[in-house]
């Protein structure tokens, strides 16, 4: 795959978000829109154990393409082994994990932790080049507790990545506060591989602002996606001067939330699935008039069909309630 090229064409990348980038919600972010999508970050050791979620992980189909499997570890020889296995998968491409701040990950010496050791870092990402004939891209924070990205993207660069995703926080941030697009213009002016952006973007207009501030190559789209995958095709709109989609109807929104949930039962079976989608439930329908009411209905919904009925009373109750306060607007 030309990585470049494919930027040009469709700029919007869904993130590798661990717990909600199953198949299932990277084929909805696809038909929305999404140019690229990576899988849930895997673990180094679960792919060579070959471990029954790990392997879960890393199915996808081919309506997904282009995707890269995002692999983590501390290890450069398990790293390099492992991604000799994903590569017999077919992906598009391999990232490399090296922003996750979640305790667990940073334990292993793997995920943002290696952002504290530079060496073994770019140590990992030449095995792993030097192992699989594929696009290798690394996705970073800005630092463990300062700003060096710069000098983080360079060594990458040079190890040999084709593309480097930079999450505009620190390690020590995690997920708060505000991220410093800024970091990222650095970081395009100092390398010359392409550049994806990623940190606060939950609207077409965000996005517009990060490429115009910043002059990235794509977009990473993560948080921002959650229960809300019509974003790809407003970003990808407004990034190329086109008409921006308006907002779903309530009855899109629903509908797309059946056939998210018909999808996810046909893949894991009622049980499981009707679990699984509670949270993604809760994305959709934030903001939802009246839904702090019937939220307890909706999340413990224990079938396809209960979860469509109850939609279509949340519905019919919001109606009644828009009508209310129009007639009392009226008045």
């Amino acid at each position: 795959m030309n990585v470049r090229q494919h930027l040009a064409e469709n700029p919007t990348c869904l993130a590798p978000l661990a717990g909600w980038s199953d198949s299932i919600f990277r084929r909805l972010c696809k038909r929305a829109g999404a140019g690229w999508v990576f899988t849930e970050m895997v673990s180094s050791d679960g792919v060579l154990h070959r471990q029954s979620k790990t392997m879960e992980f890393i199915e996808f189909c081919e309506s997904e393409r282009p995707i890269s499997i995002q692999l983590y570890g501390g290890n450069s020889e398990v790293m390099a082994r492992a991604a000799e296995m994903l590569a017999f998968h077919r992906p598009d491409g391999l990232d490399l994990n090296f922003g996750c701040p979640v305790k667990k990950v940073i334990k292993t010496g793997a995920g943002s932790a290696l952002l504290r050791d530079l060496p073994r870092m770019t140590e990992i990402v030449r095995r792993v080049v030097a192992a699989v004939d594929l696009p290798v891209s690394a996705k970073i924070r800005a630092g463990w507790e300062e700003d060096h990205a710069v000098e983080i993207a360079l060594a990458l660069a040079d190890a040999g990545v084709q593309m480097v995703t930079v999450h505009a926080r620190t390690q020590a941030m995690k997920f708060s506060g505000k991220a410093d697009w800024c970091i990222i213009q650095r970081v395009k002016a100092a390398v010359r591989i392409p550049v994806i952006g990623n940190g606060d973007v939950r609207s077409a207009v965000d996005a517009e602002q990060m490429v115009r501030q910043t002059g990235c190559d794509g977009i990473m789209i993560g948080r921002g996606s959650q229960g809300n995958p019509w974003i790809f095709s407003q970003v990808r709109a407004r990034l190329a001067g086109l008409p921006v989609p308006s907002e779903p109807t309530a009855e899109e929104v629903d509908r797309t939330l059946l056939e998210h949930a018909a999808e996810m039962v046909e893949h894991y079976g009622e049980k499981r699935a009707m679990y699984m989608m509670r949270k993604h439930l809760l994305c959709y329908l934030r903001g939802r008039p009246l839904f702090n009411r019937y939220r307890s209905m909706l999340v413990n919904s224990n079938s396809w069909t209960a979860l469509r009925d109850n939609l279509l009373v949340l519905r019919l109750a919001g109606q009644r309630f828009d009508d209310m306060l129009n007639t009392e607007s009226d008045r």
